[in-house]
């Protein structure tokens, strides 16, 4: 059965569409949830008003998916991996962990629509294409890290903190020093 989409239907087609599905699948799912228009219809008028319709739609869905792509365009997902002695990464980063991670930074994308041939398997930086639009398609940097280097880094981070405290105390020590020092030079004198 010949049809038309009124809407983005994941592994069918994009919005505008017109493709041949099963007739049950269309009649039973596709048309009644208005995801679907039938190609065939009795009125010629019809399908073109709807035709109209749908291209407003996709128009405005453009216009809404170039907005998205701009922030996207600025925005970096760092994941962390752990990484064995020769620098042999344990697992992988795949359309989930991407799609998780853009969820946590405020972008909603359906893990179909993050374009990656098969899951990151190595260290450093990957620019990983996500599919908003038909006709828009923005590229995400991933940069993937080592664990134990993140951990490093935390550990360095609170050494200095550690350190820097440790000072302080010293510092504030001697100024108690100085202090009781003059307190008893004072009363020394009296």
């Amino acid at each position: 059965m010949r049809i038309i989409l009124a809407d983005d239907v994941v592994g069918v087609g994009d919005i505008g569409d017109t493709v041949t599905v099963k007739p049950g699948y269309a009649r039973n799912y596709l048309i009644p949830r208005g995801f679907a228009i039938e190609a065939q219809s009795a009125s010629a008028k019809e399908v073109k008003h709807k035709m109209r319709q749908i291209e407003a739609k996709k128009n405005r869905l453009k216009s809404g998916a170039q907005e998205v792509s701009d922030k996207l365009a600025k925005a970096e997902i760092v994941i962390t991996l752990r990484v064995g002695s020769g620098g042999k990464v344990f697992g992988s980063v795949g359309t989930r962990d991407i799609a998780a991670k853009l969820k946590e930074l405020g972008f909603e994308v359906d893990r179909r629509r993050v374009m990656l041939n098969e899951p990151i398997k190595a260290l450093g930086a990957h620019e990983v294409g996500v599919k908003l639009h038909p006709e828009v398609i923005s590229i995400v940097r991933v940069k993937v890290e080592s664990l134990a280097a993140t951990k490093d880094q935390e550990e360095i981070e609170t050494d200095a903190a550690r350190e820097a405290i440790e000072a302080a105390a010293e510092a504030r020590d001697e100024e108690l020093a100085d202090e009781r020092e003059a307190m008893e030079a004072l009363e020394g004198e009296e």
